[in-house]
């Protein structure tokens, strides 16, 4: 029996060896494919970023008092569609040249990437689905957004209080701060908090800069009566139905129903998964947070275990 044993342990300890060694060629792949797919924008221009692009030509309008918001397609270059807190913010970045800024925050954004799935290995592994390649080449707000998300499901309390400032960058964290709020009570007040004072910011923007937010809510209306398969947004924008306005309707109803499930079952998870879909126009890149749900699910079904009781390794 003990020889058994024995036998059994060098199999298990052979095959984690393998696989640990599967798994970090897998990595390198993953990094090597990056790297590749950077090579072109970095011969062409050194790597600027489309999303990028458009947040920092917004803090240099703000800067000279240009307009913020102009009328264009959605996919446009340069085409700011947030609210305009956002390029305020944006504009002591604006004042460092675009392309160090932009190669700071791709840096940042690979840190997030780090944070969402747990080790450098899983990164690599990331990078094998082609949402996050993309979104590193054009580097959106998802990533952070993402992070912040996870942090607000995995962190102490307090972190709760960064999903309101999420929300109004992408209104898709509003799945996550309703699940925080009906599965971690403990979270509640700083939910709260960080509702207050996100308002009050947004409020106070709103009595100094009139203008400004109105051509903000112009320019929504503007993009949600475009259609969607129009020929200027290219093979990268996935769509249930052509409507801009009803395809962001339905995976907000979509999302929402998720959340539901989500709250009753406490599945962290899926509210993650939710908030993902939910975003007002889904690129492919929008997908990118997905790389973080099997961790959360299994973090979640480590935790839900009687003590003592053995699982998995972990995901990365």
């Amino acid at each position: 029996m003990h020889r058994l044993e024995e036998r059994l342990a060098g199999w298990r300890a052979s095959h984690s060896g393998l696989a640990a060694v599967i798994g970090w060629m897998l990595a390198l792949a993953g990094f090597a494919s990056f790297a590749f797919s950077m090579a072109d924008g970095i011969a062409r221009d050194g790597g600027l970023a489309y999303d990028f692009h458009a947040f920092w030509l917004a803090g240099r309008h703000v800067l000279s008092g240009e307009p913020l918001y102009a009328v264009g397609g959605i996919g446009d270059p340069g085409a700011f569609r947030y609210v305009p807190t956002f390029g305020i913010l944006m504009a002591p970045l604006s004042l460092i040249p675009e392309l160090p800024i932009t190669w700071v925050y791709r840096a940042v954004a690979v840190l997030c990437l780090r944070y969402l799935v747990g080790s450098w290995r899983a990164v690599g592994w990331s990078l094998l689905f082609p949402p996050v390649s993309i979104e590193l080449s054009a580097l959106n707000v998802t990533l952070p957004i993402a992070a912040a998300g996870r942090w607000a499901l995995r962190g102490d309390p307090p972190s709760a209080g960064t999903l309101p400032a999420a929300s109004a960058l992408k209104v898709g964290s509003v799945m996550l701060g309703a699940f925080v709020w009906f599965r971690r009570s403990q979270s509640r007040r700083y939910l709260v908090l960080g509702i207050l004072g996100t308002a009050a910011l947004l409020v106070v923007h709103v009595a100094l800069d009139l203008g400004g937010w109105a051509a903000f809510l112009a320019s929504l209306g503007q993009q949600a009566e475009s259609i969607n398969h129009a020929p200027y947004v290219g093979g990268q924008l996935l769509v249930l139905v052509p409507s801009t306005l009803g395809d962001f309707l339905l995976r907000l109803g979509i999302a929402g129903l998720l959340t539901v499930i989500a709250v009753r079952r406490g599945w962290g998870w899926l509210a993650f998964a939710a908030a993902t879909l939910a975003v007002p126009t889904l690129w492919l890149a929008r997908l990118a947070p997905l790389v973080a749900v099997p961790r959360l699910w299994y973090e979640e079904r480590r935790a839900s275990l009687p003590a003592g009781l053995p699982v998995d390794d972990a995901p990365g």
